[in-house]
């Protein structure tokens, strides 16, 4: 009998168990909305810090890459990129810029044209150099002159050949009279204002008006400390900038180890880092741009047949298959698909044999088109693999042919070509079509047809650790926009 009610306890304790699992089951799995399940992981022994942020805190040092030679701290002597980017802590501009095609004031208060001939500016007032002289139009007038002498590849240094009268009104006021109307002309005034007791041999020139002053450099570091006397009130919240210098491929490397706070990258999947919690990254155009060169004694030298190479091309752009570049098929006009570019050849003159599916020009079969890239540059080459691969598909026999970069150059500029994909730079002063035009005045192409075609503009990414705030909008000509209004928030000690 005791065997049976311990067989019996059993029972009833097992339905107990199910009922009650039953009831839990039916909160996970009940009608009601779903909550979803975070599941909260153990904190590493190394997260000894967190962040707390409660607005702008003032102290701590910026730590920054910065590669190549340190040849001169002097904007107009230096042409190493990354200097410029130094620089730009310690001078300042009478404009900046704060985007790919946008400019803002920065020492003019106020500024006004006619007919974008004659330009008249009032200057910022209370605003000294780091060896407390007062900022001026004299300084501007120097800087000029400065300027002239100068062969910096990072300012239009051929502004004084387009000014035919500067006239100083006052000390914070002054005219410049252009000798033809610019439309763009404030774009070219972001250069670095001297002061006017700067001698422009003297190549260790680091004092300006901008928010940090040279404290000294060595083999690896360069030292910057926070300007007391800075115009912008209350500004900056850094006591410090310290550039470390290494090898640009190290910069990386060096981010990764929280050795810099601040990193640059290009040729990679930039949609990946979105999945990184401790960055932020801001992504923009480089300062290089690829275009297809046409010959103009070549097949597709008369501009009906050109207008359609371009057409074509910008209708299949998107088949080159490059990550992370900005295409520019806008500049192709309306698209047209294969069948209608092989109308528009035949329209043009040629003939086409459908049996064989070849194009015939004077009774014969049209000879290879070539694609002239220089050897070893893989970007180029894809790129020429792409323009072979779609004038093949209409029927135009294409091959890629290759040569060392100087006999590539030379080739284009004598017109033993049919085709090139050429890398071009931008200059921070030209919008595209400016350096379209440029382009075409080397090449001696006349201004009718431009036998030139943008295709894309390579990108690149500005990587910020997740504890540097305020706001950024970097761009290649200023990644650091926005620096003097960054800080750095206050870190609470864990448990």
């Amino acid at each position: 009998m005791k065997k049976y009610k311990r067989i019996i306890f059993h029972i009833i304790i097992l339905f107990t168990v199910i009922i009650l699992t039953g009831c839990e089951m039916k909160e996970v799995f009940g009608e009601g909305p779903v909550v979803p399940v975070t599941v909260t992981p153990t904190p590493s022994a190394d997260k000894q810090f967190r962040i707390v942020d409660s607005g702008p805190n003032y102290g701590g040092s910026l730590i920054l890459p910065a590669s190549g030679e340190i040849d001169s701290l002097n904007p107009y002597f230096t042409k190493n990129r990354h200097v410029i980017y130094i620089a730009s802590f310690i001078y300042e501009s009478l404009f900046v810029n704060s985007g790919e095609n946008d400019i803002e004031p920065w020492l003019v208060a106020d500024w006004d044209h006619e007919g974008f001939l004659t330009w008249e500016f009032t200057l910022k007032e209370n605003v000294t150099f780091h060896g407390g002289q007062e900022f001026t139009a004299y300084d501007v007038r120097h800087t000029l002159r400065v300027i002239e002498n100068s062969d910096s590849p990072f300012y239009y240094t051929d502004i004084l050949n387009d000014i035919e009268e500067f006239e100083i009104i006052s000390r914070m006021r002054f005219i410049i009279k252009l000798k033809k109307p610019d439309t763009s002309f404030i774009k070219k005034l972001v250069f670095p204002i001297l002061s006017q007791s700067a001698e422009f041999q003297n190549q260790d020139i680091v004092s300006g008006t901008g928010p940090f002053c040279f404290e000294g450099m060595d083999e690896i570091t360069v030292s910057l400390k926070k300007n007391d006397n800075w115009w912008y009130e209350g500004l900056p919240y850094f006591d410090s900038v310290i550039f470390r210098i290494m090898p640009e491929n190290k910069i990386i490397d060096a981010f990764q180890n929280n050795e810099i706070d601040i990193a640059f990258v290009k040729n990679i999947d930039f949609s990946k880092l979105r999945y990184r919690t401790n960055l932020e990254y801001q992504v923009y155009p480089d300062n290089e741009f690829n275009l297809l060169y046409v010959n103009p004694k070549s097949l597709f030298g008369k501009e009906n047949r050109q207008e359609a190479l371009f057409r074509y091309i910008a209708y299949r752009i998107h088949d080159i298959n490059l990550e992370e570049v900005q295409y520019f098929e806008q500049y192709g006009g309306g698209f047209i698909n294969a069948d209608e570019f092989r109308d528009e050849l035949i329209n043009s003159g040629l003939q086409w044999n459908r049996d064989k599916k070849v194009f015939i020009e004077n009774g014969r079969a049209l000879s290879t088109l070539y694609v002239l890239v220089p050897e070893r540059d893989m970007q180029k080459l894809h790129t020429a693999n792409f323009i072979v691969n779609i004038l093949e598909d209409v029927g135009i026999p294409a091959a890629i042919r290759t040569n060392t970069p100087q006999n590539v150059i030379r080739a284009i500029r004598n017109g033993n070509y049919d085709l090139s994909p050429v890398t071009q730079e931008l200059k921070p002063w030209e919008s595209l079509d400016d350096a379209l035009r440029r382009m075409q005045d080397e090449l001696g192409y006349g201004k009718e047809h431009s036998y030139i075609l943008p295709l894309y503009r390579n990108q690149q990414a500005t990587l910020f650790k997740n504890y540097i705030r305020g706001e950024k909008k970097s761009s290649f000509w200023n990644p650091y926009y926005g620096f003097h209004a960054w800080y750095m928030p206050l870190f609470e000690r864990g448990e």
